[in-house]
């Protein structure tokens, strides 16, 4: 189990983080190719924040979305329209404020657990609440934030949460493992 003092990755470790904001980035873009419109940045902003240190979770995110956007105009063949674009740079913002409030929530002194799962909600509320916003300016359907598409967002960003979650626990105990193993002895 990981323990709070190997979140997040120390700067003694720079070629694991920098490996994980690959991760973070190529996730964006397979979870793109599944979820077309409903890309779980809430679950990668806020893994992001608790496993990242803060400049490497930036990055993680601005390349989370830069691949997203490339993958929706250039694979999925998202209409090229000012709306669209204009709801391409909101959900990066939105993004940006998920992350910000996932990175508030490590300021408080609790267990691994309850921070994920606050910097979970935070950033999921934050997301919704920054999109939900801009909808007063920028075209969107009337069942946009219905409860049923809200539910749907928060179950995909849980189980891409969850499974990010068991990638990094695996790789942190993989790392673990390689470290305890003994020094070759050279002849």
């Amino acid at each position: 189990m990981l323990e709070r003092n190997q979140l997040p990755l120390r700067p003694a470790a720079p070629g694991f983080a920098a490996a994980w904001v690959a991760v973070i980035a190529g996730a964006s873009v397979a979870l793109s190719l599944v979820f077309a419109c409903v890309t779980p940045f809430v679950a990668l902003t806020a893994v992001s924040a608790v496993v990242l240190p803060r400049r490497m979770a930036l990055m993680a995110v601005l390349l989370a979305w830069l691949a997203n956007q490339t993958v929706g105009y250039l694979v999925l063949g998202y209409p090229e329209t000012f709306g669209s674009f204009a709801w391409g740079l909101a959900i990066g913002v939105a993004a940006f404020a998920s992350l910000a409030a996932a990175l508030g929530v490590l300021r408080l002194a609790a267990g691994l657990a309850v921070t994920m799962t606050g910097a979970f909600l935070a950033g999921f509320v934050a997301y919704e609440g920054m999109l939900f916003a801009a909808t007063a300016v920028l075209p969107s359907g009337d069942a946009a934030f219905s409860a049923a598409v809200v539910a749907e967002v928060l179950l995909i960003n849980t189980l891409a949460a969850i499974g990010l979650i068991c990638l990094h626990a695996g790789a942190a105990a993989s790392r673990a493992f390689v470290a305890a193993q003994p020094a070759p002895v050279l002849r």
